[in-house]
């Protein structure tokens, strides 16, 4: 029994071309078995190289700056991490009990009239002397020089307030 499983060992491992298992697979439009690696010509010599070799991935050779500088608000988010944290549940020992107030709201009525200045006419009248020269008039006679009586009007604007009143 040991011997066929040995047997079977050594006839699993040993290589086989691609031709002899009959197991073909296509990469990137090529056949190739899928123990065969696909390799690229270099333009030096002609020879085949795994380009993995040839161009080495750049994340193993520059590390990553978010490791190198960490961001310092981010320090305590994680409260495992901060030695100095109260590790209870941020949960409220006692109910906070909200307690709403009433709010009254008084309009106005829906139609007033505001308040506003008006101006009224006061009349004013004068009577003064004046003199007056001679002359002739229409009978062709000479009328002296005298005083006379004439009464002049004018007057000014009066400002006063209107209240605010209802429509």
């Amino acid at each position: 029994m040991v011997a066929v499983l040995l047997v079977i060992a050594l006839v699993a491992g040993s290589p086989a071309g691609a031709g002899a298992t009959g197991a073909k697979v296509a990469v990137n439009g090529s056949d190739t078995s899928p123990g065969q690696l696909q390799q690229a010509a270099t333009p030096r010599d002609n020879t085949f190289r795994d380009p993995r070799l040839v161009y080495p991935d750049p994340r193993t050779q520059y590390p990553d700056p978010r490791q190198l500088y960490p961001d310092p608000r981010q320090k305590f988010l994680d409260r495992r991490q901060d030695p100095n944290a109260d590790h209870r549940p941020v949960t409220p020992a006692v109910p906070i009990v909200i307690i709403t107030q009433p709010v009254y709201v008084a309009a106005p009525q829906a139609c007033v009239v505001p308040g506003y200045w008006a101006y009224a006419w006061v009349p004013q009248s004068d009577v003064s002397s004046v003199w007056v020269p001679g002359y002739y008039n229409y009978d062709a006679l000479w009328v002296d020089g005298h005083y006379e009586s004439r009464a002049y009007s004018g007057g000014y604007y009066q400002p006063y307030w209107v209240p605010e009143r209802a429509c």
